[in-house]
This record gives structure tokens, sequence and C-alpha cells, in this order.
């Protein structure tokens, strides 16, 4: 099969086609033909050498596809079913995912293998995709919109009414961002480098559009609360400069979440900046796979529609560049 392996950290080109052997399931695993799989900003810090992965490595774990293959042991799906995965494996048997913290077990494991024609999964991380929900779309639910609803109703505790700042607005997580805190009731004030994405963002669900341009913009942001400031930053940036501006424009008792970071710089700020707020500054890391079906009911009932700029298996070169440059709007997604 067809697959994008990286052997060593670098550039774009550092992502090698190649041929290499189809996967054989496990027992407890099926065989996936994949349709999609989305290309988001912790393949590219595994590409760049921001994180340590052992190499050679496929990357990709946005995956969505079509069941070719089941192991002996597995009971739910069946082949042809079409199932979409999320991004990590957990054993299933400890209290954490007993509680339905999944994201706690400490066997948990990050998937892999998704820019490929092929790759297996573990029967637990798979949903079954909805009639009427494209595959492209699905791939990238669990980590686009889910990572999003899990940080803004698990972690933020976001209620109707209230604010919310949602950084890099234009990307793969921001533009689902927006839309699923309009779908919490939120008032949303998107931020996006480009004034050229303000008609879509708004389209999306934006109450305010914000341009990062100048560096004064967390007045803007208080302007557009009457001075108040919102209650929730959702930081899909994680850049220092964007801190210094977003925790400026935090509300008293706000709650400052993270869920990405874009480059390896510090974040740093003066205590008594926090505890003179008290305000909370925190982060989410991952989707359970409670957010992940609830993320998929708001894809296919059409409260969420996923942003997604397709590319062949042959071009995930050009993906990761493009990645690179901030030129994609909506999450990139491999099509092999």
């Amino acid at each position: 099969m067809r697959a994008a392996v990286l052997n060593e950290t670098g550039g774009p080109d550092a992502v090698r086609l190649t041929e290499t052997d189809r996967p054989v399931p496990a027992d407890d695993e099926v065989l996936v033909e994949v349709a999609a799989c989305g290309m988001c900003g912790h393949d590219q810090a595994d590409r760049m050498g921001l994180t340590t992965i052992p190499l050679p490595e496929i990357l990709g774990h946005e995956i969505a596809g079509t069941v070719v293959e089941t192991g002996a042991k597995v009971q739910r799906v069946r082949p042809g079913d079409r199932v979409a995965k999320k991004q990590f494996t957990t054993c299933g048997r400890c209290p954490a995912c007993f509680a339905g913290r999944e994201i706690q077990c400490p066997d948990r494991v990050f998937n892999y293998g998704g820019f490929a024609e092929f790759v297996t999964a573990k029967e637990s991380t798979l949903l079954p995709v909805p009639d009427g929900v494209g595959l492209a779309a699905a791939s990238v639910v669990a980590c686009a919109v889910g990572t999003c609803l899990q940080a803004l109703r698990r972690i933020a505790r976001l209620l109707p009414g209230e604010t919310v700042v949602v950084t890099g607005a234009g990307g793969g997580l921001g533009l689902h961002g927006v839309q699923v805190a309009a779908a919490l009731g939120a008032r949303v004030i998107a931020l996006t480098g480009s004034a050229e994405k303000a008609a879509q963002l708004k389209g999306l669900g934006a109450d305010h559009v914000v341009t990062t341009a100048d560096d004064g913009y967390w007045r803007e942001i208080m302007d557009v609360t009457d001075g108040r400031g919102a209650e929730v930053v959702l930081d899909n940036v994680g850049h220092p400069k964007v801190f210094s501006q977003c925790f400026r424009g935090l509300a008293h008792g706000g709650r400052y979440v993270f869920t990405g970071q874009v480059t390896g710089e510090r974040v740093g700020f003066h205590p008594a900046f926090v505890f003179g707020k008290e305000a909370v500054i925190t982060g989410s890391a991952s989707t359970l796979m409670s957010t992940f079906v609830d993320a998929m009911a708001l894809v296919a009932e059409g409260t969420v529609t996923p942003v997604v700029a397709e590319y062949p298996l042959a071009d995930v070169v050009r993906a990761f560049e493009d990645l690179d440059a901030r030129r994609i709007v909506g999450r990139a997604v491999i099509v092999p």
C-alpha cells in the first residue's frame, strides 16, 4: 500500500510517499480502508521535532474510512461499516476508563497511521459515521470538533450567554471552535490575522471578528464586552503575544483554556495578574469518547459543519507546506 512516512524530522519534504506492507489487524482490531485523514498541528509538531515520537512513523490520527476486515474478537463493527476514529487508544480497564475519564488512562497511546491507504484500529476507538455525513467531514470530528467541545463544555464549563474569545479562528481548530461555542449559546468573538476571513467567520457563528494585526486588540475585546471582558478564552494558538492580549481581555473570574501551541515559545505571566483577576488558566488535552459521540451528533444534525480542504495522498508535502504557511482555511484532509 502507499503511505506517507516520516523517517526523520524536518520540513514538509521530510515526509516521503512510500510503498509499504498493508497492516494486519490483531484479534481486537479492524482493518480500515482510509477515505480521509485530517492534518493538524499535532502532525506538524511531530514532523518538525517539537514532540518526540519513534521513527519511522506514518503520521495522521484524524481517520475515517470503511471497515474491510475484522479480528476474531471484534463484536461491534462489520466489513462495510463507515467509521471514524478518535485520537488515542486506552486500556478500557483502569479506574479512569471505567469512570469515563479515559484521557487520564495511564496506558493511553496516541494513534498514528492515517496518511496511508489502510490502517488498523482498536474496535474501542471507532464510532459509526451517520448517514448523510461524508467521510472527509467525519475524519476531523474527533479532533477539530471534539477538542473544542471538550474544552468549552467540560473544561471551561461554558454557560449560555457568556462571551468566548476564539484565537486562531480561521484555522483548523478555530473555525470549529467558533461553531461549537455558538452551538452552546455563547456570544463569540473570533480573532484572526486576516480581515478577509471576517465574512466567513460571521457566517459560521461569530458575533464579532477582531483582526490581530495591531498589538492593542485586547481593547476591542473590552469594548465589545462593555468593559467586562470575555468569560472564556479558547486559545488554539498558545503564543506569548496572543496570551498577553487575550488575558488582558479576560473578565474577572474568567477561564483561559489552552488547546494548542503553534511554536515552541514559552508563555509567561506575573502571578499577580492571575490572582488579581481570580482567573483560571487551564488546558484541554483531547476528546473523550462521550464527547466524540456528541460532536458527531452536532455534525449529523447540521449544527456544526466541518470545514476541510482536501489533498490527495500524493500531495501530502504540499498540504504540509500550506499548513506551515497558514494558507489553509479550516482543516487539511488527506484523501488516499
